[in-house]
């Protein structure tokens, strides 16, 4: 979500090449983000490679790479590098570490490439999107109301509903982060009613689905949007609080959630009661290793004391804390969660930058990913990082090129 650099010359057949490439990385995203969410990953490695050479030598990484924002995120994935030294499992740790520094970087590459493109080839791209997303909403529609054929098909039948439910979820959820930077377009476009209302479409289609992460991070993504547009003073503010709050405030929900009732009470669904029982345990261990934390990917292995399972049989952590902010937090420290809040300080630089409405649907995609990654997947999970890093990529695709703003 940077300002694109200056595109190559309209009629330059390389750029023409490089707009290819990424108008059918965004025509594909989407769709196999439901589908088949493991294959974003090699998606976007293909589309990182294809679109490089696509490019040739003006694509060099270190002549396109914006250097802040990759040293910011390369000091952040040497701490987990070196964070896998005290996990229980180092080695596991160490080649993890290494499998998200280099999807990171495929993805700050790609991000990089997608500033060069003309406008031309920018629209382009968009309407690959729009169709890709298209098709992914439309299947969607069709896996809620036949209970999942498609899915069933590709995948087999779930044993639990439960099971069915989280697979079509992972499409939801890219969805409703794609949704922002196609309402951007829309807006550039001025076609106002289809920018308003394609948030606001997804979000009733998040309502039909068991998507509650979905359903949370709209609630919350499309009145912060809205406020974004009194004006830039009021989205620094807001993106302020989103970070800080994403990474640190976890541990004083718990507690004021556990001291007002609410866990005793109807108001909270199952799932959520579920999620703070586990928040709860992991707060815990923050504050017994706050400065350099447990030790990367260590949080399914945490010790849980004297506290017992939500569900009788199962674990109480799963494989992954289901909050990003607080899964750093424990995992990475204070060291760790302050060089997070660098990268994420680096990028608000860049959404400021942005003109008024490109800035609301930036800060309102921000916030969607927000809250899915701090109510559902594991934050070092492949197929959500090449979501959330696809999502940024096509944001800054479809921006206008320099020269035409």
């Amino acid at each position: 979500m940077t300002a694109p650099s200056a595109p190559l010359s309209r009629d330059h057949p390389r750029s023409d090449r490089l707009g290819l490439v990424l108008a059918l990385f965004a025509l594909l995203l989407a769709p196999l983000g439901l589908l088949a969410d493991k294959a974003v990953v090699p998606l976007s490695i293909a589309a990182a490679l294809a679109g490089g050479l696509a490019l040739g030598r003006p694509a060099l990484p270190w002549r396109i790479i914006e250097r802040p924002l990759a040293l910011a995120l390369g000091l952040f994935l040497a701490w987990c590098l070196i964070a896998s030294l005290w996990s229980f499992e180092p080695l596991e740790g160490i080649k993890l570490a290494l499998r998200v520094a280099v999807l990171v970087c495929v993805l700050l590459y790609l991000a990089s490439l997608a500033r060069h493109l003309d406008d031309r080839q920018r629209r382009r791209v968009a309407l690959s999107l729009a169709c890709g997303f298209a098709v992914a909403c439309l299947l969607i529609v069709v896996e809620l109301a036949f209970g999942g054929p498609i899915l069933n098909l590709l995948e087999g039948p779930t044993r639990t509903d439960y099971a069915a439910d989280s697979r079509l979820n992972r499409g939801v959820s890219a969805v409703a982060i794609l949704a922002w930077p196609l309402a951007a377009f829309a807006w550039r476009l001025r076609q106002l009613v289809l920018a308003l209302a394609l948030p606001a479409a997804v979000y009733v289609l998040t309502l039909f689905s068991e998507s509650s992460a979905s359903v949370l991070a709209l609630s919350l993504a499309l009145p912060i949007a809205a406020l974004a547009l009194l004006g830039r003073g009021a989205a620094r503010l807001l993106l302020a609080l989103a970070f800080v709050g994403a990474l640190f405030a976890t541990p004083f929900v718990v507690d004021l959630v556990q001291r007002s009732d609410l866990a005793q009470s109807r108001a909270i669904p199952e799932t959520g009661l579920y999620r703070l029982h586990i928040w709860s345990v992991v707060s815990d261990r923050v504050t017994e290793r706050p400065v350099i934390g447990w030790g990367f990917d260590s949080s399914p292995k945490l010790p849980t004391g004297d506290a017992r399972p939500f569900r009788p049989g199962e674990k109480i952590i799963p494989s992954h804390p289901h909050n990003g902010g607080l899964q750093i937090m424990v995992e990475l420290g204070a060291i760790g969660s302050l060089l997070a809040l660098a990268v994420l300080f680096i990028i608000a630089q860049r959404i400021d930058r942005l003109a008024r409405v490109e800035r609301a649907c930036a800060l309102g995609m921000t916030i969607t990913v927000l809250g899915v990654a701090n109510s559902a997947y594991g934050i070092w999970q492949s197929h959500w990082l090449a979501v959330i890093g696809g999502a940024a990529v096509l944001f800054v695709a479809v921006q206008a090129a320099p020269a035409d703003r």
